[in-house]
């Protein structure tokens, strides 16, 4: 039996972090980095990496790039590439030790007090 999560089960960011627990044992233990210091670097450099790319389909969804590039676009490639962007920035908050759900409702809290939203 599969321990996989499915999509329908990644509700919570709870659950997206223990996900993503997983997935960065694993990418530590094959490709393994002289400490804490190189992972966290390279965790950075992988999340320039993949919003480049998912800056590079959005602006091919504009028409903006050349027309090879536009004509093998599809709205799956940005939704790739944004959850590309998502997971590497979960595997930074890994290495890091932040606890995601805790420290987005603090700015959430801190940006709806400063907007005065209720």
């Amino acid at each position: 039996m599969s321990t996989q999560t499915t999509p329908t089960q990644l509700t919570t960011i709870r659950q997206l972090e223990d996900e993503y627990q997983k997935i960065s044992a694993f990418l530590n233990e094959k490709w393994s980095l002289a400490d804490k210091d190189h992972r966290i670097f390279a965790r950075t450099m992988k999340i320039v990496e993949e919003l480049g790319e998912l800056s590079d389909e959005i602006l091919t969804s504009m028409n903006l790039q050349r027309d090879t590039k536009i004509a093998n676009f599809s709205r799956e490639n940005i939704e790739d590439e944004f959850a590309d962007v998502l997971g590497s920035l979960v595997l930074l908050a890994a290495e890091l030790e932040i606890d995601i759900a805790e420290v987005m409702q603090r700015k959430i809290a801190y940006t709806r007090d400063r907007f005065e939203m209720e």
